[in-house]
């Protein structure tokens, strides 16, 4: 009688075993769940990459007013967006460059150059009376 308890013992801890390979193939069900919450997650990074703005040619014509609320725009040869590039000026004003030869200050007329900025005496003059 005491082999046959030890067998009914036996078989009960075999029933445990086969519980404990259920628990392990729960996680790993668990990552395949989580597969296709990735695949959503890409989706919306693709849409987010594509570039929307204001066309540059548009917003860059010298004698224009550039915008105030002006943060970039789109190139459209490159077809991706321009961050745009502000010097904080000490008198509060935000002056903004465009490519080698266009800058503005925030609301105000758009200039161009015919030397690139880093060169033409004006733009220096304005850079300096900036305070930047």
């Amino acid at each position: 009688m005491g082999a046959a308890l030890a067998l009914v013992l036996g078989l009960s801890l075999v029933g445990c075993a086969d519980d404990s390979p259920d628990s392990a193939t729960e996680p790993t069900s668990t990552p395949t769940t989580s597969e296709p919450t990735e695949t959503p997650t890409e989706t919306p990074t693709e849409t987010a990459s594509e570039p929307t703005g204001p066309d540059c040619a548009e917003v860059w014509v010298a004698g224009e007013i550039l915008a105030t609320n002006y943060n970039g725009c789109l190139d459209a040869e490159k077809a991706k967006f321009v961050q745009a590039m502000v010097y904080h000026c000490s008198s509060g004003q935000r002056l903004v460059t465009f490519g080698r030869n266009f800058y503005a200050a925030k609301g105000e007329v758009i200039n161009q150059t015919t030397t690139p900025l880093a060169k033409d005496p004006e733009f220096k003059k304005v850079l300096a009376s900036c305070g930047a």
